[in-house]
C-alpha cells in the first residue's frame, strides 16, 4: 500500500460489495479435528496455520477475510493470477519438514464472483461477515478436493480471467459442477502445480487422456469413458479422480444414477 492509500475500515452494520477471488484453505484440523476436538490447543494450531497463510497472502496481494470451522478464507481483488500463485506457494511451503504436520491434508478452493463483506458488532465487539455464493463454492471445493487427490481446485470463472491460464499453470479439467440453487453449471480445474513432484508429473503425462475421458462422460458415452479411466488407473492407481469417474460410469451403465449424476461431477 502506498503512502497515499488509506486502509478502509468498515464500521459495524456496514458492508461493501466487490468482485474478487475468494480462496478457502482447509486442512484435517478443520475437516476432522474441529468436529471432535474440544481441546483449546487446537486454537493454537489454527493460529499458527493462519500466520503462515497470512505471510503468503502478503507476498501475493491477498488479505485474510475470516477464519471459521470451514477453513481460512482470503480475498484477492486485484489479480486472479496472484491468487493461484499464492495457493501454489502455500502448498509448496507446506512441504517444509516443520510444516508438514501443521498442514496435513491441505486443500484449497478458489472461485471468482461478487463478495459482500461487512462487519457486525455490539458494544465494542466487532466481527467480519462474508455473504456470498462464491465463498460457499470455494469452501465446498476445498473440503472435497481430497476426493480427487487434488490440492488446488479452481472454478472456470477463475480460469477465464486469465487469457494464458493453460500456458501459465499446469492443470487438468476435472469436469462440471452444478449449483442447484441457481441452476448454473461450470467447469472446475485441478491446478496440480501445488502437488508433490511424482503426482504432478503423473497428472501432466495423463492430462489429455483424462480430459478425453471427461468429454466422453459428458457426452453420455459412459462405457467408452470408463475404458479411458480404467487405462489411466493401470498406469497410476492413485488417480482418485479416475476412480470417481469409474464409479460414476458404473452407476450410469447400471441405470442407478439420476440425471444430474449422468452429467455433473459434483452438486455444489
Amino acid at each position: 500500500m502506498s503512502k497515499n492509500e488509506q486502509k478502509k475500515v468498515l464500521e459495524p452494520g456496514t458492508s461493501e460489495k466487490t468482485e474478487a477471488v475468494i480462496m478457502n484453505i482447509s486442512t484435517v484440523f478443520f475437516r476432522d479435528n474441529m468436529m471432535i476436538n474440544k481441546d483449546a490447543g487446537l486454537i493454537s494450531v489454527i493460529n499458527m496455520q493462519t500466520e503462515d497463510v497470512g505471510t503468503a497472502l502478503e507476498k501475493h496481494g491477498g488479505k485474510l477475510v475470516c477464519v471459521t470451522r470451514r477453513g481460512i478464507a482470503a480475498l484477492f481483488e486485484r489479480s486472479c493470477e496472484d491468487a493461484i500463485k499464492c495457493a501454489i506457494t502455500i502448498c509448496q511451503e507446506a512441504e517444509v519438514q516443520e510444516r508438514k504436520a501443521l498442514f496435513e491434508g491441505l486443500s484449497i478452493g478458489l472461485d471468482y464472483g461478487t463478495i459482500c463483506v461487512g462487519v457486525v458488532g455490539y458494544n465494542g465487539f466487532n466481527m467480519p461477515l462474508v455473504m456470498s455464493e462464491t465463498m460457499d463454492t470455494a469452501v465446498y471445493l476445498s473440503r472435497n478436493a481430497s476426493k480427487y487427490n487434488s490440492r488446488i481446485i479452481i472454478t472456470g470463472d477463475v480460469a477465464e480471467k486469465l487469457p494464458d491460464f493453460q500456458k501459465s499453470f499446469n492443470s487438468r479439467r476435472l469436469g462440471k459442477i452444478f449449483h442447484p440453487a441457481t441452476g448454473a453449471s461450470e467447469d472446475i480445474f485441478d491446478v496440480y502445480d501445488g502437488d508433490l513432484a511424482d503426482t504432478k508429473y503423473s497428472k501432466m503425462r495423463s492430462r489429455l487422456f483424462f480430459e478425453t475421458g471427461v468429454d466422453l462422460f459428458q457426452r453420455g458415452n459412459y462405457l467408452e469413458a470408463r475404458s479411458y479411466f480404467i487405462e489411466l488407473l493401470k498406469v497410476d492407481r492413485n488417480d482418485a479422480a479416475s476412480k470417481q469417474y469409474v464409479f460414476k460410469c458404473d452407476r450410469c451403465l447400471a441405470e442407478t444414477a439420476d440425471d444430474n449424476e449422468k452429467m455433473y461431477l459434483e452438486l455444489c
